[in-house]
């Protein structure tokens, strides 16, 4: 063998036994009519043994059929039609714990060379994504699932002041089909809204602002007038920012609950204690009023012996002004008993 040729040989077993792909070369075995039965191995890279779990010297030589016939007849099949085309071609396959990417193209009329590469590492990582994906898809399902079934309204605004979602509750309750991309303040101008006070509350007192700011907001009372019903309701409204990996804020979330039955009822419950409060204050008043003539009818019990005649009198008087305190008392007791209901649920 020549200097040059075993130069070239040198680095063709430098590339072949390269550490990375698994590299064998078979040759077609045909039948006497030329037609393709089996592959037989003519070499191999120390890779691609180690594949296999044999000795080089039981591989080499030996055919397809005899190294893996559980999946000779799709290879012969594959293999036979590389050579017949002249065209590479790819595919994956599992070889004990690595997953490989094969390649097969043609380098001579009977010949043909599968490299192998290791891809276990991209399908793991392939594998890893799709479980991320499945388990993301399963969390904005749940979540979808939630909102949809909440009663408050529930806002998403981006770091551009924009709506970018707003659940069925916050839709119904405003007439919105969507307000993805619609500017907070296109919003919000069309709605008459209040402070606590009655007074007109300014745009930039907007929760979702304040959050974008970087403010949390808890329970911020307004009153809004409704389109959809026009009349004018109270509402609970908490705001949060919604922060990046990095602590940078780009959105902020909203949930708004409707409080107008709870304020009515707290109106209504101040109502009936002033009223209660004022009964009670008319009816001490009074309790006060038969006590005047009680006094003076023991005093004059006093006298009897010498006024004999005040035993007609007197007794009758004090039995008025006693049957008169007990109708107080009992107005009194039923008072406190009218509101204790409203005590034990306040």
């Amino acid at each position: 063998m020549s200097q040059t040729d075993t130069e070239s040989e040198r680095r063709y077993r430098a590339i072949f036994e390269n550490p990375f792909d698994l590299i064998a070369v078979l040759d077609a075995v045909r039948s006497p009519e030329g037609a393709i039965v089996d592959w037989r191995y003519r070499d191999a890279n120390a890779n691609w043994i180690r594949s296999r779990g044999l000795p080089r010297d039981q591989v080499l030589g030996r055919t397809m059929r005899e190294i893996v016939p559980e999946r000779a007849t799709e290879l012969d099949s594959l293999y036979t039609r590389v050579l017949a085309r002249s065209r590479p071609e790819q595919y994956e396959e599992r070889s004990g714990d690595l997953d490989l990417l094969v390649s097969l193209f043609p380098v001579g009329p009977d010949t043909i060379v599968t490299s192998g590469v290791d891809i276990s590492a991209r399908i793991r990582a392939e594998a890893e994504v799709r479980r991320l994906l499945d388990v993301n898809r399963a969390e904005r399902e749940w979540l979808t699932a939630v909102l949809n079934s909440m009663t408050e309204e529930v806002y998403f605004a981006d770091s551009q002041r924009r709506y970018t979602y707003a659940n069925p509750a916050a839709m119904r309750e405003f007439g919105h089909d969507s307000v993805e991309g619609v500017d907070i303040e296109r919003i919000v101008a069309q709605l008459e809204v209040l402070r606590p006070d009655g007074t007109p509350r300014p745009f930039s007192e907007a929760p979702p602002l304040r959050a974008l700011a970087g403010e949390v907001v808890r329970d911020d009372e307004q009153i809004v007038r409704i389109p959809r019903t026009g009349e004018l309701r109270h509402r609970q409204v908490s705001a949060a920012p919604v922060r990046n990996t990095k602590g940078e804020i780009i959105g902020s979330v909203s949930v708004v609950r409707d409080v107008t039955d709870e304020r009515l009822r707290e109106k209504e419950r101040r109502e009936a204690e002033q009223r209660r409060q004022r009964l009670i204050a008319t009816l001490a008043q009074e309790l006060r009023n038969p006590l005047a003539p009680l006094r003076t009818g023991i005093d004059l019990l006093r006298q009897v012996r010498e006024q004999p005649q005040l035993l007609e009198t007197v007794p009758p008087m004090m039995e008025r002004q006693i049957r008169q305190l007990v109708e107080l008392i009992d107005r009194l007791i039923d008072v406190f008993q009218e509101s204790a209901p409203d005590r034990g649920s306040s």
